[in-house]
């Protein structure tokens, strides 16, 4: 489970965060396709695993009434001398306990991974957010521009000239380095989950 999550989810996160990285500004219309269908994907992957969480606290609660009623079933023929049936009941309710213990702890690994991949949908969807502002803005700049007349360099001016390469560079890298952080954060996290679940 945890090996089919960490694939689709890093299939869909690092194509997207490798668009970003590939753009300066506002998105060729392409490259915004392309991160739209990759923040999908990840709201996508985000609702299964939601849907899997769901799943375990259900199964949680079912053995956990199980195990009650075996317990009350021990307790009641207890009461009335049938050792043979209390002996049965108590066995079955032991099972039912050692599988609660299970089901408790993959209800608790799958809520801390949720609560990992909400957040990088999150900042996905802000990521997107903001490049379509971006190419919202360039295309309204351009569009005044152009019924401006000619003269003056197309890009010049104010707080709206694009960034210097060298300034997209350093913003790429500091992309990176967040995103590897991020990563290297979500796996030790995933690790000791699935320690506490052997």
């Amino acid at each position: 489970m945890f090996e089919q999550w960490k694939k689709a989810w890093r299939d869909a996160v690092a194509s997207f965060w490798q668009e970003l990285d590939d753009t300066d500004g506002a998105a060729a219309p392409e490259r915004l396709a392309a991160m739209r269908r990759d923040a999908r994907a990840a709201r996508a992957e985000l609702e299964r695993v939601t849907a899997e969480l769901e799943r375990a606290r259900g199964q949680l609660a079912e053995e956990r009434e199980a195990e009650q009623r075996c317990r009350r079933r021990e307790s009641l023929a207890r009461g009335i001398g049938d050792e043979e049936t209390a002996r049965v009941a108590a066995e079955f309710a032991a099972r039912h306990a050692e599988r609660t213990g299970v089901l408790a702890r993959k209800v608790d690994a799958i809520e801390a991974e949720l609560a990992l991949r909400r957040r990088d949908v999150e900042e996905m969807e802000s990521a997107l957010r903001a490049v379509e502002a971006a190419g919202a803005a360039v295309g309204g700049a351009a569009g005044a521009a152009g019924g401006g007349g000619s003269g003056g360099a197309p890009n010049a001016g104010g707080a709206g000239e694009p960034l210097t390469e060298a300034d997209a560079a350093r913003d790429r890298e500091f992309r990176r380095m967040e995103r590897e952080a991020r990563e290297e954060e979500a796996e030790r996290r995933l690790e000791e989950l699935k320690r506490r679940m052997r």
